[in-house]
């Protein structure tokens, strides 16, 4: 790539890191004045420290740019800097924001942020350097616009690994394998630079865009920086004493389950190049990745990035094919044939993934058949097979289990979803401890090892991946009395996005090594304990039919069709507490319905909190409607867009609600807060226990368009998907008696009871109100004209 050796001489790229609380010997670099914190190194003047100290401003124009370096140095440590992007046509410019240390062995931890053409994302560009050597990028779109506003850009750095994070959001982790052999920096202080310059020969579209100096001087602009970090000063570290590290909570810190699940959500929505996907480049990859590209040790990482590398087709005279520059594969079925194919390697454990479109419209008789399978009279296999229908009748998902070639244990599932209108992931986790087979990431299906109980497991036998296309209209489709209609043939199978993080066998030997469970989180996972059994919580109340639970209690669905919706509740009532729900909403053509989610009280006088997502036209964004009500008085709402498709994938929706505030969440992330403003005279639900409710209805008299686009029932009917339901953190009210009160410990235990929004939290709240805030009931003046409500004036 044209990019790597103008940033290898530049050595330019952005320093990101998280704020924690530090110690009293370890520097803190406050939010101060920038002229105590940084030097001018280059520029002419075009770089400046403005608004006594606030602000620092770097200027490119044709005949120069500018940059400037941090004073201290640092060895370790959490660092953020605010930073606006070049606003415009920023095509050929790079802002760049790294720590580097000296000489020819130097490490180094970049961010570059590459310009781009108005209205055209630009791309945040990362690096890892250490003891001289990168090449070990990974680039990604932002989810907002960086010009319009500041946003904080952090990299937490410690002896265990480093982790990129925007706006409090990790986007990248790169871990301290030293026992792999791979370089680490720990060593080298660094010092903190930043430089605005021009690289439109690599820059923007492989240079193939020019910086137009017609809109020159381009401006990126810089505040409050922060370093809770280790100042190396003559040798010696600010850190340095026993009892001063144990007070630094940084140096120990690892990403909790919620930063995971964010870093996860980036990877997966955001990121447009990772090095360890990188075949071409790394064309000795796929023996292990071992300790070419660092980060990516003994885990395969098989990205979906060449069909052609990780699949051979086994049978079919060219009905199977490998397509566009091997990213997706297709097999079909005719009269005279089907087709298949295997993978080229044989896993023994793994997380192994592929997207799959069945075959569309009549499909009876045929079998889409995905497999694992080892070889001999007694083999082991995990199968998923596809049994075609009718058009207009679901699918079934039929699962099996062989171990040492005795099948026999067959468990049948209907699909949520029209499994032939788009691609859907199909996941099989095989580990020592269980098998867990997973649709778009819920899981349908656990096998668990029960050796000790005499029931074989698989554990011994290497398999390849299966899959094929084929005819068994002589039981697959209501036990073989509907045949195949070969006046619809072709029929075919579709296939991308084959990922498999998996022990790799190679003449008895394992890429995972003899111990891979500290390398490999999936090698000792479980199911997730949130995926409980909604059978316990939630009682259906109303839809005739149409609301089902399903997959042992692990879904929920309701249905809207012309004659009706569905509707449930929750069996406990609940006073206070921290509640999540994962929710897929109606896909496609959604206007008119509304999926509401809520916790409400009974009577008159009742409480409410409210979560509704309006539906809207293909292509249109649902708008996600809240609002509060406490003692029968609402009229408190807030309307936001999504950042992302709600029906794509499940989403985490989660209420916080104690006795200072309530906090609205989507996936970790604050969009509303609701103080208890009692002591101004602005009622708070606090005193009435409330249940949680769900619903979808046809509401085409106001939902889309204030009604005047209305529900296209041709699009019926109408779903919506729940799953991991985790009221944990919560008081469950039962005869006037709370859970949470039975002790002063008990009561202290519940740390949620006092929550406040840190300060991370608070800058994704105004984050959200700021770009996604669509509707605002305390800045609508033509509804108050009198004045707005007590609440907006404290606000």
């Amino acid at each position: 790539m044209a990019f790597l050796s103008s940033l290898t001489n530049c050595s330019s790229v952005l320093l990101l890191v998280t704020l924690l609380v530090f110690g009293s010997f370890v520097v803190y670099v406050s939010a101060g004045d920038l002229n105590q914190d940084f030097k001018i190194t280059w520029g002419d003047g075009r770089a400046n420290i403005v608004n006594n100290g606030e602000l620092l401003t770097l200027l490119l124009d044709k005949g120069s740019g500018s940059g400037f370096e941090s004073k201290n140095e640092y060895l370790f440590g959490q660092i953020d800097m605010q930073i606006k992007l070049v606003a415009g046509n920023s095509a050929g410019t790079v802002t760049a924001y790294y720590l580097s240390s000296k000489g020819s062995t130097w490490d180094e931890i970049d961010f570059e942020f590459l310009g781009n053409l108005s209205g055209d994302p630009y791309i945040l560009h990362t690096n890892v350097f250490s003891q001289g050597k990168g090449n070990r990028e990974q680039q990604f779109y932002l989810w907002f616009d960086p010009t319009a506003d500041f946003h904080t850009y952090s990299i937490l750095w410690n002896p265990q690994h480093i982790v990129f994070s925007v706006d409090g959001t990790p986007i990248r982790k790169f871990k301290n394998l030293e026992s792999k052999g791979v370089p680490y920096p720990k060593n080298q202080p660094m010092r903190i630079h930043s430089s605005l310059w021009n690289a439109d020969d690599w820059a923007t579209r492989g240079g193939l865009v020019k910086t137009d100096w017609s809109k020159a001087p381009f401006t990126a602009s810089y505040r409050n920086f922060k370093a809770n970090a280790c100042v190396m000063n003559s040798g010696s570290s600010s850190c340095a004493s026993n009892t001063q590290t144990n007070s630094n909570s940084w140096l120990n810190q690892e990403l909790d389950s919620a930063g995971e699940q964010k870093l996860k959500w980036v990877q997966k929505n955001y990121m447009i190049y990772n090095y360890c996907n990188d075949a071409k480049r790394f064309p000795q990859a796929l023996l292990g990745f071992s300790f070419v590209v660092g980060s990516c040790f003994l885990i395969i990482g098989i990205s979906g990035s060449d069909f052609n590398k990780d699949f051979d087709v086994v049978w079919g005279d060219g009905r199977a094919k490998i397509l566009n520059n091997g990213e997706l594969l297709s097999l079909n079925l005719d009269k005279a044939s089907g087709s298949g194919f295997q993978s080229k390697n044989e896993f023994l454990f793994g997380q192994i993934d592929m997207q799959l479109k069945l075959v569309p419209g009549n499909s009876a008789g045929t079998v889409t058949a995905y497999y694992l399978s080892s070889k001999g009279q007694t083999w082991d296999e995990i199968d998923f097979e596809f049994l075609g229908n009718l058009s207009g009748d679901p699918y079934t998902i039929h699962t099996n289990i062989f171990t040492q070639g005795k099948g026999n244990r067959e468990q049948q599932f209907k699909f949520w979803f029209d499994p032939t209108a788009n691609f859907h992931t199909y996941s099989i986790l095989w580990n020592p401890l269980n098998i867990i087979l997973s649709v778009d990431g819920t899981p349908i299906r656990k096998f668990k090892n029960l050796e000790s109980k005499g029931v074989p497991y698989l554990k011994y036998q290497p398999m390849r991946l299966y899959s094929s296309l084929w005819n068994a209209d002589d039981w697959a489709t209501r036990g073989g009395l509907v045949k195949t209609d070969w006046t619809k043939a072709p029929f075919t199978a579709s296939y991308r996005n084959f990922k498999a993080n998996a022990c790799v066998m190679n003449y008895g030997s394992s890429s995972c090594g003899s111990n891979p469970g500290p390398s490999n989180p999936w090698f000792n996972q479980e199911m997730d304990p949130n995926a409980g059994d909604l059978n316990q919580d939630f009682k259906i109340t109303w839809g005739d039919g149409r609301a089902n639970i399903v997959n042992n209690g692990e879904l929920l669905t309701l249905l809207l069709d012309k004659g009706s919706g569905s509707g449930f509740e929750s069996k406990n009532e609940y006073l206070f507490g921290q509640i999540d729900m994962q929710i897929k909403l109606v896909a496609g053509n959604s206007a008119g319905t509304v999926t509401a989610y809520y916790l409400s009280s009974k009577g008159l006088t009742w409480d409410e909190i409210d979560f509704e997502f309006l539906g809207n036209l293909s292509g249109d964004p649902y708008i996600l409607h809240t609002n509060v009500f406490s003692q029968g008085k609402g009229n408190r709402e807030q309307q936001f867009y999504l950042w992302f498709d709600p029906t794509a994938d499940f989403h985490t929706y989660s209420i916080l609600w104690n006795p200072q505030h309530i906090v609205f969440s989507v996936d970790g992330t604050p969009i509303r807060k609701f103080k208890n403003l009692e002591s101004k005279g602005v009622p708070y639900p606090k005193n009435q226990p409330m249940r949680i409710h769900s619903s979808l209805w046809n509401a085409d008299d106001w939902a889309t368009r204030g009604g005047l686009v209305k529900t296209d029932w041709s699009k019926a009917p109408f779903t919506a998907s729940y799953r991991n339901f985790n009221a944990n953190n919560a008081c469950v009210m039962n005869s006037g008696s709370s859970s949470c009160a039975s002790s002063n410990s008990q009561a202290n235990s519940n740390s949620w009871l006092n929550q406040e929004l840190d300060s991370a939290g608070e800058q994704k709240l105004n984050w959200v109100q700021k770009n996604y805030l669509i509707y605002n009931y305390c800045t609508d003046s033509k509804r108050f004209p009198q004045g707005f409500p007590i609440e907006c004036t404290m606000a």
